[in-house]
């Protein structure tokens, strides 16, 4: 007789509307991050100050806000038994916050107007974590939640996968597309910009978006007691696999943290592609490609077989860039090296983003996804990032070399300054490190995850003959 689960054999049909909200609000709120975790760091060391309290004080306090708003946001949302107004009219406030930076590019609040640094640095500084605020409640609380409660197990691989290739695809469009304003100075029509079409979204979303009809608000603890639900032991006990997903995440997310924020530099001055845009392209598109091909297969085969291989290949790719170290001069080699190794890397950083992450939702109880998604954001976003900042420093230090007086770099508008560590190719080898570390967690997740799909597609499969 045959198995029930075969009766399961296509992923469940999404719609075109459900996959327009997806990539509409994906892609959007990314484009509103990269602007807060790259942009503003930018505008301050040049509009601003260059001190590095500035930088850090903005970066510690909104990473502090975006946890806060998704402890609190994800858990009200599954309280209410609502996504949609947190999504949508957080994006229209989001936009508008903003547009609202576009006045720190004028005279009305500037040092030159006789503003001190310290109050201009303060207000924004404030203005960015409400804004961090507003963009994380309805980003990385309700909308990641919404992603969890309109997904199922047959079609969560690609969706992720598809969602974690849009963060790049929104640096691209940022840097390429949109870098001449930024670098014509015009900070007021680039915040406007960002700001109008986040705020524009949102009024999209009010007559596209849509709540999954399962959504069902859930009255049944305390509310303080659900925000605080993901760190409870009980929770942990009883979700052991959702929590090695996420580490297994965290560690992906460190590999790309180890050498990403470094990019241009080290594809410029260390690998020595001074025309970085080729081979960045060439990486990035068919990272892309890759991601989204293996994105259906392991919803059609399973994601346990692809955690093993994923883990390979970013070892795999972070050694062969460091590898070109002992290469020399030669150009081409060079060049085709960096595409094949930084191909590996970053498919293998876009597909664990998506199968851990789906993995994860999977495990997941149903009508909690909002209760979990600060915990998300701790392990795969706050950890790796703090974990990055302690590490790099060590392996520039410990392995970069010094630049001189001599150095060709100080002439050749490199940003490098006397005295400075150049980026070396040690950065790809701890990436290829942290890699590794994928794997236990990768057999963790492979050895339990096979039974457990089978048991979801039967339930799948019963459904659906009781529904007949």
């Amino acid at each position: 007789m045959t198995a029930p689960t075969t009766k399961v054999s296509k992923p469940t049909p999404m719609g075109a509307r459900l996959w327009a909200s997806i990539l509409l609000f994906g892609l959007i709120g990314q484009l509103s991050w990269v602007v807060e975790n790259v942009y503003f760091s930018t505008f301050i060391q040049k509009q601003i100050t260059t001190d590095a309290w500035a930088t850090s004080a903005t970066v510690a306090a909104s990473a502090i806000c975006a946890a806060l708003a998704t402890f609190f946001g994800g858990a009200l949302s599954d309280r209410l038994g609502k996504r949609k107004p947190f999504v949508c009219f957080g994006y229209i406030a989001w936009g508008i916050i903003t547009a609202s930076f576009a006045m720190f590019s004028t005279n009305a609040i500037s040092v030159e107007n006789g503003s001190s640094v310290v109050a201009i640095v303060s207000l924004f500084v404030v203005m960015d974590c409400v804004m961090t605020l507003v963009g994380s409640l309805a980003n990385d609380a309700a909308f990641s939640a919404w992603i969890s409660d309109n997904t199922d197990i047959t079609n969560r691989g690609f969706t992720d996968t598809i969602l974690s290739i849009l963060p790049v695809a929104a640096l691209i469009i940022v840097m390429i597309g949109l870098g001449w304003i930024t670098d014509a100075g015009n900070w007021t029509a680039f915040f406007l910009l960002i700001g109008g079409v986040t705020t524009a979204t949102g009024i999209i979303g009010i007559f596209l978006f849509k709540d999954s009809k399962t959504l069902k608000p859930d009255h049944s603890g305390h509310y303080l007691k659900d925000v605080v639900y993901g760190f409870r032991p009980s929770t942990i006990k009883n979700n052991k696999m959702v929590y090695v997903c996420y580490i297994g995440m965290m560690f992906s997310a460190l590999s790309m943290q180890l050498w990403q924020p470094q990019m241009i530099m080290l594809i410029q001055y260390t690998v020595g592609l001074e025309n970085f845009v080729p081979p960045l392209g060439i990486v990035v598109v068919l990272s892309a490609v890759s991601a989204a091909l293996l994105g259906k297969l392991m919803d059609k085969h399973g994601k346990d077989k692809f955690f093993i291989p994923l883990v390979v290949s970013g070892v795999i790719g972070g050694l062969l860039v460091y590898l070109i170290k002992f290469i020399g001069a030669n150009f081409a080699t060079r060049f085709i090296i960096f595409c094949i190794g930084g191909t590996l890397v970053e498919t293998a950083s876009l597909v664990a983003a998506g199968v851990f992450i789906a993995a994860a939702r999977d495990y997941i109880p149903k009508g909690k996804s909002g209760r979990f998604q600060g915990v998300k954001i701790i392990i795969y976003v706050t950890l790796p990032m703090v974990l990055a900042s302690l590490i790099s420093p060590f392996i520039i230090k410990g392995f970069g070399e010094i630049v001189t007086a001599e150095s060709a770099l100080l002439t050749n508008g490199s940003g490098y300054k006397l005295g400075d560590y150049i980026y070396p190719f040690e950065m790809f080898l701890f990436a290829a490190v942290s890699a590794l570390m994928m794997i236990v967690p990768a057999l963790i997740v492979k050895k339990h995850y096979k039974p457990f799909r089978e048991e979801k597609l039967k339930a799948m499969t019963k459904s659906q003959q009781n529904n007949d």
